[in-house]
């Protein structure tokens, strides 16, 4: 199926719906409202996408690299999450997981004006995605164990990396298939 402006806006539109929608859950102990929504869109997206091992790579890729990432928030005592699960079988929650896979079915669509801009991946990623984890911090679905602003401009340089990383692996995942 070609790729039609109706299914970029609704990819992206989609892609707050849920992201808001378990934020919401999470903060009034829902925990499931917003990975239910997700994994609905999830399987209507597989449905409708032609190349599904590219996203499927690039999904697991995603999934490994937030596991990793939120891992090491976690561990290095920067962050706790709030969530079902968390402490007694991952120190991250499922809910944030789910969003590093919705994330990853955006970039080869809604988001594809950023892909192989690196140098504006590298500046969105430390404006932009430090700003959710303040916003997540505000509703108390993630705990900051520091200052707002120092666990902010902690995070800058490392998400400024970050979707470095994402989108070069993007690239690469693309033109290799």
């Amino acid at each position: 199926m070609e790729k039609s402006k109706f299914f970029l806006l609704f990819n992206g539109f989609y892609l707050y719906i849920y992201w808001w929608t378990t934020f919401w859950g999470v903060a009034n102990n829902k925990f499931l409202i917003g990975p239910i929504l997700a994994i609905t869109y999830f399987i209507v997206h597989f449905f409708i996408i032609k190349d599904k091992l590219k996203e499927f790579k690039y999904m697991l890729f995603c999934l490994v690299f937030g596991f990793t990432l939120e891992s090491l928030f976690y561990f290095s005592g920067l962050m706790t999450y709030k969530g079902m699960f968390t402490s007694k079988f991952l120190p991250i929650p499922i809910w944030i997981l789910i969003l590093w896979i919705g994330y990853s079915l955006t970039v080869f669509h809604s988001f594809k004006w950023i892909y192989k801009r690196y140098l504006v991946s590298f500046i969105i990623g430390g404006l932009i995605a430090p700003l959710m984890y303040v916003s997540a911090n505000k509703i108390r679905i993630i705990n900051f164990n520091y200052d707002v602003i120092e666990t902010y401009f902690i995070l800058v340089p490392l998400w400024s990396f970050s979707f470095l990383i994402l989108n070069y692996t993007s690239v690469k995942v693309n033109e290799n298939l």
